[in-house]
């Protein structure tokens, strides 16, 4: 019994497909870890999201979320991340207070 064969063109088609697809799925974005901060007071009123790898400054501090999705970050107290890190963040937490920080280093 001789052996099936396949048009050499329907098997290269195949081939091209699957490796298409896995660079597609490889090189989808996964969402990183971010903050978000409130205006205040606590964590209520008009909120800006920060997800951006290195270094932003913070605009609004009334109240946070860190959300940890693979990505530590530090805050520090002053602007464009200058000084010692104030606190690290290496999972997810949230305090609907004032805080004084003034950058947020995104490592990823």
């Amino acid at each position: 019994m001789a052996a099936e064969k396949r048009p050499l063109i329907g098997t290269l088609s195949i081939i091209m497909l699957v490796a298409t697809a896995v660079l597609v799925l490889a090189a989808a974005p996964a969402e990183g870890s971010y903050m978000t901060a409130w205006a205040g007071p606590g964590c209520s009123n008009r909120a800006q999201r920060y997800s951006a790898c290195g270094c932003t400054n913070i605009n609004l501090h009334g109240g946070y979320e860190f959300v940890y999705q693979g990505q530590t970050a530090a805050t520090y107290n002053q602007a464009n991340c200058r000084g010692v890190a104030h606190t690290r963040f290496s999972s997810s937490t949230r305090g609907c207070r004032a805080f004084g920080w003034r950058s947020i280093f995104i490592q990823c």
